[in-house]
């Protein structure tokens, strides 16, 4: 199932630009037809090339858009053309703009048949945010964004369908090598060799996301958890079976996956090279298929419903990545993982549930499941005494109706925990949004017949959850909730840096979050 090794390697391109050999040399532009500062560095023909056809309007610099051509004879440079490259409004420039100016030079060069190519724009950056503590190199975002932007989710199509379509098998576009001058280029090489690490563990996220439920069920992804421990030994997986789960009265996880011939898991992964360092649990919701249960879903999307485990595979590419990195940390993954389905075994509308923290549940709604496996597994959290616990989940409709595809709705119960997740988002392009967990709206899942309800109406959705899984959480512990239900997948594709489908949600954010804070 593994499938996200990276093919395409990025370098940094040292000396004169006339020694650089390859297919292309990019060259970027502004809007309004400014082109970059560096242009020079290519010598005076391509220059003049270039100030020619800006000069003609040929192009007018907005972001992505491109025109090639070939290069001048006599100039003294070793690539075959010279493609110019729309940066957008140089005021403007923002971290997230390099990461897809990054993406769009690896679908340009894919697109266009080119193996190797070198690029200017490193040379020439103006991003320069107010927050020093926020700057990331130019040269790191743009490989970040081809890396993120080479990811394809296209094995089960076969050769005869990709080429009826247009698309090529394999993609020719093999070797990105960044401009870079002075004495930064050891620092630089080891910020890129880390980042292709963490570009590495978004595409380990999207690549469980993208998995048909038929082939990723809760005991599936408990096998490849343990394939994570068998190729990084410093991971350590313990899976939970039926009988085990029911042994710690685990019954919300129990009762969501009653419904399934596929048994519930739920799969705790540990890594601890931190010493005596405080340790960061993390939870991801794992539903593999999310039918709603007794408390069936509308047809219609519902194939979108593999990609409710978005939580969990976040918390693979996490693990994967703080692995591979060999950080000095000590981080424990949670997944409980279940598949939500209807028939004879399922749980009920009216159902009552005691958790494993001892809280009696009222069910309500079926479709409300996510947060019943995670009540069992928060808890279980808390048995490691971390000094931060974070939980991932695609939980609720609501917060993609409040925040669409733009942000994940951030909650919880420690201000700075929050405030640095908040940083974390801004940094890392996956960004959230705090709302409010007033006392007033745990009114809203008080239950008649038991201790609490599992859903609180229409009215504020998303902290109505996020106030039943606060009742999961020690009051002294510092917790941070981010429903990611409207970022976690993309299907329009319009991002060059993010292909359609799962969007690997949640690396980059805890990525920066341990680097900035746990390191």
């Amino acid at each position: 199932m593994d499938k996200t090794e990276q093919t395409l390697k990025v370098a940094i391109a040292t000396g004169l630009v006339p020694a650089w050999k390859g297919d292309a040399l990019i060259i970027g532009v502004y809007e309004g037809g400014e082109a970059q500062s560096a242009l020079p560095l290519c010598g005076k023909k391509v220059e003049n090339e270039v100030q020619k056809r800006l000069t003609e309007k040929w192009m007018r610099g907005t972001l992505g858009e491109s025109i090639a051509f070939p290069t001048p004879s006599g100039s003294g440079l070793q690539v075959s053309r010279i493609v110019l490259l729309g940066m957008g409004k140089k005021e403007s420039l923002q971290a997230e703009t390099f990461r897809a100016l990054g993406g769009h030079i690896q679908a340009l060069c894919n697109k266009s048949g080119i193996a190797t190519c070198h690029v200017l724009l490193s040379l020439d950056a103006h991003h320069k945010p107010k927050n020093r503590r926020q700057q990331i190199p130019v040269l790191a975002l743009l490989a970040e964004g081809a890396w993120l932007g080479s990811y394809r989710f296209d094995h089960f199509k076969s050769k005869e369908t990709k080429e009826a379509k247009g698309e090529r098998d394999e993609h020719p576009f093999r070797q990105l090598f960044l401009g870079l001058h002075g004495d930064r280029v050891a620092s630089e090489r080891k910020r890129l060799a880390e980042v292709e690490i963490l570009a590495r563990g978004v595409a380990l996220a999207r690549h469980l996301g993208n998995q048909p439920a038929n082939l990723l069920n809760p005991e599936t992804l408990a096998r490849q958890a343990r394939q994570l421990t068998e190729r990084l030994p410093t991971i350590k997986t313990t899976v939970y079976t039926e009988k085990m789960l029911a042994s710690k009265g685990m019954n919300g996880i129990l009762a969501v996956g009653s419904g399934s011939r596929t048994p519930p898991r739920l799969i705790t992964m540990e890594y601890r090279r931190g010493g005596d360092r405080p340790l960061l649990a993390v939870v991801g919701k794992g539903i593999t298929f999310d039918s709603g249960g007794i408390s069936l879903k509308p047809g219609e999307h519902m194939a979108e419903m593999k990609f409710d485990m978005c939580g969990a595979a976040a918390v693979f590419g996490l693990m994967q990545m703080v692995a591979e990195l060999e950080w000095p940390i000590n981080v424990v993954g949670i997944v409980p993982a279940a598949e939500n389905m209807p028939s004879s075994t399922a749980q009920r509308p009216g159902d009552i549930i005691k958790t494993a923290k001892g809280i009696f549940v009222e069910v309500i709604n079926t479709d409300a499941e996510g947060r019943l496996i995670l009540a069992d597994a928060l808890h279980h959290a808390a048995s490691f005494k971390p000094a931060a616990l974070i939980d991932l989940a695609t939980l609720t409709g609501a917060c993609a109706v409040a925040l669409g595809a733009q942000a994940s709705g951030l909650m919880g119960n420690n201000d700075s925990l929050i405030r640095q997740l908040e940083k974390a988002g801004e940094i890392s392009g996956d960004r959230v949004w705090r709302l409010p967990l007033f006392a007033e709206y745990q009114e809203q899942i008080k239950s008649v017949v038991a201790d609490i309800k599992n859903t609180g109406g229409r009215e504020a959705g998303a902290i109505t959850a996020a106030c039943f899984l606060s009742r999961f959480v020690e009051s002294t512990q510092p917790w941070a909730h981010i429903d990611m239900a409207g970022t976690a997948y993309d299907l329009n594709g319009s991002r060059p840096h993010v292909p359609k489908g799962a969007v690997g949600v949640g690396v980059r954010l805890l990525y920066h979050f341990l680097r900035a804070h746990w390191m």
